[in-house]
């Protein structure tokens, strides 16, 4: 739904943060660069789309040729949109250009579909280390009380 690419150059859904500054999370200025670098539904992103899909299927590039790698990869896009048929005609020009539906259907009332996606964070942190985690807090609250535990539990 997002159209966002795994192993990108970006792994966040909601912003454009390197890879490469993903040490820098929880940092001082992370937040200021998550608001900066946010993903947003416009005409730039539209385009950009556009232009690979049209590469793709007027001009026969592979969907992993070095073009459309270097269009889309820095900012982890695919040449995928989550979209309706607006005409019967699949891949044209113009107002019947197939659409996201989302950012079709959600912009007339100024929302950026991107904001829509939540990261979880147990999809994000590796499965050892959030497993780690959760171990380490239940014996903490059963070092403070068992009963903390139990109430956990029955939520």
């Amino acid at each position: 739904m997002a159209t966002i690419r795994n192993m990108g150059g970006c792994p966040c859904p909601r912003c454009t943060n390197p890879l490469s500054k993903a040490h820098l999370v929880g940092m001082k200025n992370d937040k200021k660069a998550r608001t900066a670098l946010a993903r947003v539904d416009n005409k730039r992103y539209r385009n950009l789309v556009q232009v690979a899909r049209e590469a793709i299927y007027r001009r026969n590039y592979y969907v992993q040729s070095t073009a459309i790698e270097r269009m889309l990869k820095p900012q982890s896009l695919v040449p995928t949109l989550v979209s309706y048929q607006r005409s019967s005609t699949c891949f044209t020009t113009g107002p019947n250009l197939w659409q996201n539906a989302f950012s079709d259907r959600l912009s007339q009332f100024g929302l950026n579909f991107f904001s829509l996606f939540v990261v979880d964070l147990m999809h994000e942190v590796e499965l050892g280390v959030w497993k780690a985690l959760l171990i380490h807090l239940l014996r903490i609250l059963q070092a403070v009380d068992e009963k903390t535990l139990h109430e956990l539990d029955q939520r």
